[in-house]
This record gives structure tokens, sequence and C-alpha cells, in this order.
């Protein structure tokens, strides 16, 4: 019996491992997008346009995004077009960035404002955010449920009930 709380313990730790390096292991983090928005954002209000401050950014943002934009950087100091790496940008990033693209692209296409523009989509990328860690921590007890049944009771079982019943087993041995 002790051999398949182990097995099972064991199997649910490697998966628990598995799903967080999968989880890990993507490019660039949605949270690093934003962090990445908001920092276009205020170098935008510096002063800078659009290219120049792109150029910039990846001197403001960590890693793994910090390569991915000193690449962009380093496109749009070779002569690539704005356009051209705003494309690429998206087509490294995926899904994640496609917000950020979009809106750089129809500031460039439409000559829109992109400081008013990234200051809604962080907004609402902040508000996603915070839905989505208040769906975690819903989700919180639910997942805590299986460490109490798997842990926390069977030590009580081994710590409160165990002596009790050996320490009655005993009384009745003197008995006979």
């Amino acid at each position: 019996m002790t051999t398949l709380w182990f097995c099972g313990i064991a199997i649910a730790f490697f998966r628990v491992r598995t799903v967080r390096r999968k989880r890990g292991s993507k490019l660039v983090s949605t949270s690093q997008i934003i962090d990445a928005t908001d920092m276009l954002g205020v170098l935008l209000l510096s002063g800078l346009s659009t290219p120049q401050a792109f150029q910039q950014l990846h001197q403001y943002v960590d890693e793994p995004t910090r390569t991915v934009f000193h690449d962009c950087s380093q496109l749009l100091t070779n002569g690539s077009r704005f356009q051209d790496v705003i494309r690429q940008l998206h087509v490294t990033l995926g899904h994640v960035a496609f917000a950020l693209c979009e809106a750089l692209l129809a500031s460039e296409r439409d000559g829109l404002a992109v400081g008013p523009m990234l200051e809604r989509l962080s907004t609402v990328s902040r508000q996603q955010r915070r839905q989505e860690l208040d769906a975690a921590a819903r989700q919180l007890p639910v997942r805590m449920a299986i460490p109490l049944v798997a842990c926390v009771l069977p030590s009580f079982v081994l710590l409160g009930v165990v002596p009790l019943f050996v320490g009655s087993l005993s009384g009745i041995g003197a008995h006979m």
C-alpha cells in the first residue's frame, strides 16, 4: 500500500514538473509583452518617434524579450522598413504580441497617434491579467485539496489516531 502511495506521488510530481516546463518554455510571456508595451509608451512620451522608441526598447526590457527587440532594433538600424520589422516581430512572437503589432502597424499605416493606442492596450492587458490572476486564485483551493488529502490527513492519522489505537490495544492485552 505504501508503495502505491509513493508511486502515485512520484507520478504526480513528474507530471507537475512536466507541465511547468512546458509553461516556462514559451519564448515570451504576455506579462513581458505588457511590460514592453508600457515601456514603449514611456519612450514615446519622452519625445521619440515610433521607430526611434522601438530601437531603444531593448535596453529597458528583460530577457527573452530583450533579444527579440534587439534583433528588431538591428533590422531597423540596417535599413529595414518599420512595417516589415513589425510584421517580423509578429511572426517571431506569435499571438502573444498581436495587439501590440497591430497597434504599431495601424499608427504607421493610418497616421494615428500611437501613444493613446498603447495606453488603451496596456489598460486592457492589465485588466485581462488581473482576471487571469483572479481565476488562478479561485482555483487554488481545488489545487490544495490533493496535498491536504495526501499529506496532512495521513500525518494526522499517524500522529493522532495510531497512538490512541495502540494504547487501547495495549490496554486490552493487559486485561487478558
